[in-house]
């Protein structure tokens, strides 16, 4: 978890150690803050609306951050570094491609379930290219990591033999990711979808594809018989 030292005017030894208490703070101050980016937008949002949510004084804020800026890289790089990690455990699991790719989809969109892991995933989606050109460059250091390791999916599932020989894993990163962000970006979900049957049917679309058996066959075919005549004399 990110940390912030506190103000130099704070008085205390001069190796600063975080308690835990001070830790289990620190989250609540990023969950509020989460919470109003999530729903008032970064330009919208001010660390009197964290205070006022936390029934706090806006002073006391900064023995936890510095600045607004401070707050939204402390809750993106949360955000990406939980996705990280659970994806890391997916990646080394002696399971399936087709079940790690599942369980990729369900660590993006798991987190939407409740608050305020939905408001850390909105808040890292929509507004991380908000941050100074410093924490955004980091963050998009994290991020770029993350999309590396759902394409690591990919290209272990082709090696295998268990994907399409010819699937391009960069090109289906970017699928995978832009089905999971559409959910992500929109304000609300059909009303007959929950996140959980969101998970399953976009695996099913990642995993096998829309069309129907009969339609694949009719594709494959389509795609050999050009090759077919060229391969005539």
């Amino acid at each position: 978890m990110p940390m912030s030292m506190p103000p130099a005017t704070i008085p205390g030894p001069s190796r600063w150690e975080p308690t835990p208490r001070w830790e289990r703070r620190y989250r609540e101050v990023l969950d509020a803050g989460a919470a109003v980016f999530a729903e008032k937008g970064y330009a919208g949002a001010s660390t009197r609306d964290f205070a006022e949510r936390l029934g706090i004084r806006q002073a006391s804020l900064y023995y936890y951050f510095s600045s607004k800026e401070a707050a939204l890289a402390a809750i993106c790089e949360l955000g990406v570094k939980d996705f990280i990690e659970a994806l890391r455990a997916v990646i080394a699991a002696p399971i399936e491609t087709a079940a790690k790719l599942r369980a990729a989809i369900g660590i993006h969109l798991s987190p939407l379930r409740s608050r305020p892991g939905a408001d850390y995933v909105r808040v890292f989606v929509r507004h991380r290219h908000e941050l100074p050109d410093g924490p955004r460059r980091a963050i998009a250091a994290l991020a770029r990591s993350y999309q590396g390791m759902i394409e690591e999916l990919f290209s272990e599932g082709v090696a295998k033999g268990d994907l399409r020989a010819d699937l391009d894993p960069k090109l289906a990163t970017l699928a995978l990711l832009g089905l999971c962000n559409s959910v992500i970006t929109n304000r609300t979900l059909p009303r007959s979808s929950t996140i959980d049957s969101l998970i399953e049917e976009y695996a099913k679309i990642v995993i096998h594809g829309v069309t129907s058996g009969k339609g694949r066959g009719t594709a494959s075919a389509a795609r050999r018989k050009p090759r077919a005549r060229a391969a005539k004399p």
